[in-house]
């Protein structure tokens, strides 16, 4: 008999299976697009590396949007709501934090500009990472990570 968080995991992992069919034909696309130049001439190299994130999220949605549909059926809509506003607004803070630091980099050596990437961005992931996870796990015994999921999609591809 599966436990409720065994459950969930086999089910989002089903989910996460599906969104990595549709974000490998994506990335593809967006490699095909960004190859000839077609962003490359209307804008600076900063900030079509600043877009780089955005269309991880574009095909990020997907996935989260049935992990929705799936913890409906566990929590309560407070809940989901709750969770999903928090991954929205972490997902916000990440992205404007790394676009912030490529247009004040910008004019810097490529790896000062990584420095400065690494040195900001890292700490605050695991700080965001650390407060969803800290959040979501204390309404939600049955709480499973999106790290969780990933992890078990590549045992079942081993």
């Amino acid at each position: 008999m599966q436990t409720a968080k065994d459950e969930r995991l086999h089910e989002l992992t089903l989910a996460y299976i599906d969104k990595s069919q549709f974000q490998k034909k994506g990335w593809v696309m967006a490699a095909v697009a960004a190859m000839p130049g077609i962003f490359s001439e209307t804008m600076d190299s900063a900030l079509y590396f600043g877009l780089l994130p955005l269309v991880y999220l574009i095909f990020d949605f997907p996935f989260q949007w049935e992990k929705r549909k799936i913890l409906e059926r566990y929590l309560s809509k407070d809940q989901v709501m709750t969770q999903s506003m928090l991954w929205l607004g972490i997902q916000f803070v990440l992205y404007s934090s790394l676009f912030i630091v490529v247009l004040e980099t910008k004019n810097l050596s490529w790896w000062k500009m990584t420095f400065w990437m690494v040195l900001v961005l890292v700490p605050l992931y695991f700080a965001t990472d650390w407060l969803f996870k800290t959040m979501a796990r204390s309404g939600d015994p049955d709480f499973v990570s999106d790290q969780e999921v990933h992890k078990h999609v590549k045992y079942l591809e081993e």
